[in-house]
């Protein structure tokens, strides 16, 4: 705000305190007026642009320098290379649909125009991995102060259903089918199928599995500690869980009289084998080397071959195991904190067994209430 001072030889001076881009203090001080109000005329219209002119540098950017310089800044190797290599592709989206557009031009209806554009042909899910990729940065920009308005707010997310939810898992009669089809004939040489047998007993992911090492057991505790995951796809060893959550993981009786051999196994194994199981992993070929997800998968489509029930990856496990979690009413909390993802994440994943159980949840609420009046 302006401040006004009368000085020694008569004439007034003002003083308008502003915080520039940077967020540092500035003043801009003007003398040599007769009066006050004279001194007043000059500065006010003065302060108004001042502070309008505040993230005016950041507004007339062009929108794809700025979500580049965003992602640099704030994103770009602060995750998995998985995340990364999101970033990139929304940045490439960014710089093909939205040109030579500032910042402050990005529009509500500009936003929704590239939303819907790049929902055709793709499932919701995809659309929805991009934008909210790019929203994030436009809510950076709006909280920042470089433009007015989350341009982002309610925006409508098109493209198709993708695979349906109930293809992604199956059901409990089925779940227990598969078992029996991976048990079958099982020896200490099909570890895929181990990984498989505790992957739907754990519900943890397929990366998480394959970095699982000696230590990461407590048979007398009867837990499992899940703190970190196998790169597959890019670097090839072991790197930090997908959300960087930590967690130690209950085991039942079954699980462990059917993992513990296998451990002890493949831990002589490994201490006199010539070659080095330099990470101590658990779930390693004879050649010291960690089975890979196409590995499982194959032993997986055999196994629901064998069992006569649909084809699901190994991921499918996981929904399996959530999804039977939450049907069985087990906290959604709970089912959360086991699978290593938020309450949020969990509730938009399995939005389908959730309404599920709200609609059973209906009957039995009027059933309740009926029998108070009988």
């Amino acid at each position: 705000m302006a401040s006004y001072k009368k000085i020694a030889n008569g004439n007034w001076k003002y003083t308008i305190s502003y915080t520039d881009n940077n967020g540092n203090y500035k003043q801009k001080s003007k003398q040599g007026f007769p009066t006050k109000t004279a001194a007043k005329e000059v500065a006010e219209p003065l302060e108004i642009k001042l502070k309008a002119n505040v993230h005016l540098t950041d507004a007339d950017m062009l929108f794809t320098d700025y979500y580049s310089n965003w992602i640099k800044t704030y994103k770009i190797g602060m995750f998995s290379p998985e995340t990364d290599k999101i970033y990139r592709t929304a940045e490439n989206l960014v710089q093909a649909n939205f040109g030579r557009l500032k910042l402050r031009q990005v529009s509500k209806d500009k936003y929704q125009q590239f939303i819907n554009d790049y929902s055709e042909g793709r499932s919701k899910e995809t659309v929805r991995k991009i934008h909210n990729k790019v929203a994030a940065c436009l809510r950076h920009a709006f909280h920042s102060g470089s433009i007015p308005i989350d341009v982002t707010h309610k925006i409508t997310i098109k493209g198709n259903a993708g695979m349906d939810p109930e293809k992604k898992f199956i059901e409990e009669h089925e779940l227990k089918l598969l078992i029996t089809a991976l048990k079958d004939g099982l020896t200490f040489k099909h570890t895929s199928r181990y990984m498989l047998l505790l992957q739907a007993s754990t519900g943890a992911r397929i990366g998480e599995i394959m970095a699982l090492s000696f230590d990461s057991f407590d048979f007398e505790k009867q837990t499992i500690k899940i703190n970190k995951s196998f790169d597959y796809k890019n670097t090839k060893d072991i790197k930090d869980t997908k959300n960087g959550v930590h967690r130690v993981i209950d085991i039942d009786d079954d699980t462990i009289r059917l993992i513990k051999p296998y451990y002890d196994y493949k831990r002589k194994q490994s201490l006199t084998s010539i070659l080095n199981n330099t990470r101590n992993l658990l779930f390693v070929d004879d050649y010291m080397e960690p089975v890979s997800p196409e590995a499982v998968n194959k032993s997986l489509a055999r196994a629901c071959k064998r069992a006569g029930i649909k084809r699901i990856t190994s991921h499918g496990l996981r929904h399996t195991h959530a999804s039977m979690l939450l049907t069985n009413g087990v906290d959604i909390q709970i089912v959360a904190e086991r699978l290593g993802d938020t309450v949020e994440v969990v509730t938009q994943v399995y939005a389908h067994v959730l309404q599920k159980m709200r609609d059973n949840n209906k009957e039995l609420v009027r059933a309740i209430a009926q029998s108070m009046f009988n």
